[in-house]
């Protein structure tokens, strides 16, 4: 352990040994020498001691100032963290609630896929079931079979309505196959939209009317000269080989009837 020595009680102590000691010893006289070569060793202790207790006040000066700047550099590296941490929690929480909201609007977007794909597959069969009923052409056929997308699957249908609304619309001549005296045979058929239509064979030996029963574009010839001959005109005037005019065409037989 450091004493702390005071240089008051040095002087004290010097000034007690010169006391003890006396008056001065004539020159030459033995003595006096010990006790005033005490007194310098006690001087020198008291140096000696006086700095080692400087050196450890600055030792601990130093270490103390080390341990508070090693203080400051932990509660701030503390603090760092736990803004870091903080910041962290607040980050998860908003990526939580992103990916909660992701998963909400992913949910609707199957619900409406589902509403999209159950009405397209209604759409469809209900244009099969018109295709079935109308005469031939007037409902596009169906492109959209292997497509799996909704949205690609609905635009598909209704593209099929639209085209099918504009066919309704217009004349039309095309090479279509029909039943005629319940054999196949194909006909070039002239489809006034879609209310009538009539035939003409491809050899151009045999006309009539045309119209769907069960499914079937079922052909019927014409049998009087007029019908025959109108039927003929009317080709001409759709494919513009003469110029337009009323024309008196024959309307097909009754469902049962040949």
């Amino acid at each position: 352990m450091t004493h702390r020595l005071h240089w008051p009680r040095a002087w004290a102590a010097l000034a007690l040994a010169c006391l003890s000691a006396g008056p001065p010893a004539p020159a030459g006289e033995p003595t006096t020498r010990p006790a005033a070569e005490a007194v310098m060793a006690e001087l020198r202790s008291a140096a000696e001691a006086r700095k080692a207790l400087l050196a450890a006040e600055q030792e601990w000066a130093f270490r103390k100032a080390e341990l508070e700047l090693l203080r400051s550099t932990v509660l701030r590296e503390a603090q760092r963290h736990r803004s870091n941490a903080a910041a962290a929690r607040e980050q998860g929480e908003a990526l939580k609630r992103r990916l909660q909201d992701h998963q909400r609007r992913q949910d609707r977007l199957q619900a409406v896929e589902a509403a999209v794909d159950s009405l397209c597959e209604r759409l469809e069969k209900a244009l099969a079931t018109l295709a079935a009923r109308c005469l031939p052409g007037v409902v596009p056929a169906d492109r959209s079979a292997g497509v799996t997308d909704p949205s690609r699957r609905l635009a598909g249908a209704v593209e099929r309505v639209n085209e099918a609304q504009r066919r309704t619309k217009h004349c039309t001549v095309e090479v279509v196959g029909g039943t005629l005296h319940g054999r196949k045979t194909a006909v070039r058929l002239l489809r006034m939209g879609g209310a009538a239509a009539w035939w003409v064979g491809l050899d151009g030996s045999a006309v009539g009317a045309a119209a769907m029963r069960d499914g079937q574009l079922v052909l019927t010839a014409a049998t009087q000269q007029a019908d025959i001959d109108a039927i003929r005109e009317a080709f001409e005037v759709a494919e513009g080989r003469t110029t337009p005019r009323w024309l008196l065409l024959p309307m097909p037989k009754p469902a049962g009837k040949e």
